[in-house]
């Protein structure tokens, strides 16, 4: 006897995984924050140049040295050093949760009422502005964070990685989200001029 198969309903099924991706990110960022004001040991990435000479490491073949950051791990912050671990940490946390819970909500209405109607297209728009300028935003304040949190390590050298694959896929997140509300937009229309012409 054959047994038929529930059809997934994938709007459904991306509810659900969006639900446990904002429980499990805010969950993140209060433990995080928790643990960083608390003043849990964090690592800070420096560099390695003065801190260690070319014959530190043993058994390596000959023309090999150490070129590179270290980690290192603050075991009792200050005050400015959880500040600074704050700013480093929690913006890109801030800003994945938030554009989380929108696509959340967006998904839950999709789910519930005609994807058609209402304003689906404004709020695909206010995702795509959110991630396009939100993730720059956050890369930046990261990446001051991070290079302060190093400053106060002195004497060693501070070195800043500039990392832009972060700021390129919020934006091209963005632009996704732009793309799809331009889809439902046109999706729209079409349906209103054969509403028309029926």
């Amino acid at each position: 006897m054959r047994t038929s198969l529930r059809r997934p309903d994938w709007l459904n099924e991306l509810h659900g995984l969006l639900t446990i991706g904002v429980v499990l990110t805010g969950i993140a960022g209060a433990v995080t924050t928790i643990g960083i004001v608390a003043g849990r040991p964090f690592d800070v990435e420096v560099s390695s140049k003065g801190l260690l000479p070319s014959d530190a490491l043993l058994n390596v073949p000959p023309g090999v040295s150490i070129d590179g950051g270290l980690r290192l791990q603050v075991e009792e912050p200050t005050g400015a050093q959880r500040g600074w671990e704050l700013l480093a940490t929690l913006p890109g946390l801030l800003l994945l949760l938030l554009v989380l819970f929108l696509l959340w909500r967006l998904v839950g209405r999709a789910r519930h009422d005609d994807p058609f109607t209402g304003n689906i297209v404004s709020r695909f728009r206010a995702l795509g502005l959110l991630s396009v300028i939100g993730g720059p935003t956050v890369w930046v304040l990261e990446s001051v964070g991070e290079f302060a949190l190093g400053l106060t390590l002195k004497p060693m050298e501070t070195s800043a990685l500039l990392d832009f694959a972060i700021p390129g896929t919020w934006v091209l997140w963005g632009f996704g989200m732009f793309a799809i509300g331009e889809i439902v937009r046109r999706g729209r229309s079409l349906r209103a001029d054969l509403d028309g012409v029926v």
